[in-house]
């Protein structure tokens, strides 16, 4: 069987705890890849030194933080081969990653594939409390045509990229991988699948506010009302109202008193967070 070129780009915005960690993931494939493409989005901490120490890497310096509908964009556009593969900058991969994921593409198979990603850092409750209500994969089982794939590991074809249009650049930190499910679904030409075998690890070290801003992210941008008006703040705060009832109420079932308090505060700082989005961006 002859080898097939993979390329990987991974967008990087102030990753200077993990993206070393996440590089020499990649490096430590058992199947390698051909190309290593890195995007420091115009980060401010110490991303571009850890970046300048590593080798066999390209790296592209944003001038200007872009966001990771552009980055995603980029990374596909500057990457030298057909099929491309992508992870976040927090995200480190199995050593088997792409020997499992490079058995479902043939010439014949226009697809997109995405891996298992799970929280290694749960001693952290918050982490843990992430990995119970938002955790990226869709279990331990393959899926074909996932509601999604979570952007932060697949790996697809160009030609299907550039045939759906590429990603919504408007998203600027979430809801992008949702929208381009959603792209390749409409048209009708591609599959989508979920490929549990193809793991990873994500490093993500959440504190409560780092927690709260980033479930409204999740839900302000992944929302299938994508501009800001009061409707939605309004069904989006009503949403949030009935997960806070429903997962406290679990919560004081099973003894999970802490997890009461992250809901909380999870839920207020929603509410103000989209408001003040609203208010800002109102026509």
């Amino acid at each position: 069987m002859i080898k097939k070129k993979v390329s990987i780009y991974i967008p990087a915005y102030n990753a200077e705890n993990t993206i070393r960690d996440s590089i020499l993931s990649v490096k430590n494939q058992i199947y390698k890849f051909d190309e290593i493409l890195v995007i420091n989005d115009n980060s401010s901490d110490d991303t571009d030194k850890i970046l300048n120490e590593l080798s066999d890497i390209k790296i592209i310096k944003n001038k200007e933080n872009k966001g990771l509908g552009y980055n995603r964009n980029l990374g596909m556009k500057e990457s030298s081969n057909e099929l491309v593969a992508c992870i976040d900058a927090d995200v480190v991969l199995d050593k088997h990653w792409l020997e499992v994921m490079i058995k479902n593409f043939n010439e014949k198979n226009d697809t997109i594939c995405g891996g298992r990603m799970e929280e290694k850092l749960i001693s952290n409750k918050y982490n843990l409390w992430r990995s119970k209500y938002y955790s990226q994969n869709w279990g331990k089982e393959d899926i074909e045509n996932p509601p999604f794939l979570f952007g932060c590991n697949t790996i697809q074809h160009k030609s299907l990229w550039k045939d759906v249009g590429g990603y919504d650049e408007s998203l600027f930190t979430n809801g992008e991988d949702v929208d381009y499910a959603n792209k390749i679904k409409n048209s009708n030409k591609f599959k989508l699948k979920y490929c549990s075998d193809a793991l990873s690890e994500h490093l993500q070290n959440d504190n409560l506010i780092t927690l709260s801003n980033r479930v409204w992210r999740y839900h302000s941008f992944g929302y299938k009302i994508k501009k800001p008006s009061i409707i939605k703040t309004i069904k989006l705060s009503i949403k949030q109202i009935k997960f806070f009832v429903k997962r406290s109420f679990k919560n004081l079932v099973s003894f999970e008193f802490s997890f009461i308090k992250i809901n909380f505060v999870v839920l207020v700082k929603f509410i103000v967070l989209e408001h003040k989005y609203y208010k800002k961006n109102k026509k």
